[in-house]
């Protein structure tokens, strides 16, 4: 079925909504409550990864893909057909008015601050897609979502104020543990490098404002 077949099947939605991927974006919105709904039909954990990118990936191309689980390139999970812009699948977790995200391990980029900025600063994809979840809810048993889209280019690492990070307590206290701290404006983000014991793994810290803030999904 073509794009325009599909859209005067689907007399609700409009032709410009099969390009907005963004959660302004009714149709979109509507296909992934259907597919977290029929999920957690048989599912109680929460969704994440590879299940993430894929029912992701079915929702933005509902007409098909060539997803394949890990990535189309490096850096990115998935791609929209049609504009081609790639994304980032994260799980992330809300704490107040900020959304943390796990990103890059810099291990193999270098052990210098320099080598891994130059790796985190590449274009490892156009924009991130999170989907996070909100613990106190699932305490609750409560199965809710969090969905965030915004552009990569947001967030540029060269702009924080990288110092190496100086334990103040346990086996590394005062010593530098091969990690990095970027402070940057609290309301718009901030990132940290852990020590080789994870890889020298990157943590992303982003003011939900900054981004443009979330929808949230609530499963029966």
């Amino acid at each position: 079925m073509s794009i325009v077949d599909y859209y005067n099947k689907k007399k609700e939605f409009k032709i410009e909504d099969y390009y907005n991927i963004s959660i302004q974006n009714e149709r979109l919105l509507k296909a992934i409550e259907d597919k977290l709904t029929w999920f957690h039909g048989g599912i109680r954990h929460p969704l994440k990864a590879e299940y993430w990118e894929d029912i992701w990936d079915q929702c933005m191309n509902p007409d098909g893909s060539n997803w394949i689980g890990g990535g189309h390139q490096s850096g990115a999970d998935t791609k929209h057909v049609n504009s081609n812009v790639s994304y980032q699948n994260k799980s992330g977790q809300i704490k107040g008015n900020n959304v943390e995200i796990t990103s890059h391990r810099t291990k193999g980029a270098g052990p210098s601050m320099e080598e891994k900025l130059k790796f985190i600063s590449k274009d490892h994809c156009d924009k991130y897609v999170l989907l996070s979840r909100d613990e106190k809810d699932w305490k609750k048993k409560i199965k809710s979502y969090n969905l965030m889209v915004f552009d990569s280019n947001i967030i540029d690492f060269k702009k924080l104020d990288w110092s190496p990070h100086i334990p103040g307590r346990g086996k590394n206290k005062g010593k530098h543990n091969g990690g990095y701290i970027g402070s940057g404006e609290p309301d718009k983000y901030s990132a940290r490098i852990d020590g080789p014991g994870s890889s020298n793994q990157l943590h992303i810290t982003i003011n939900l404002d900054y981004i443009g803030g979330y929808h949230k999904f609530i499963i029966p």
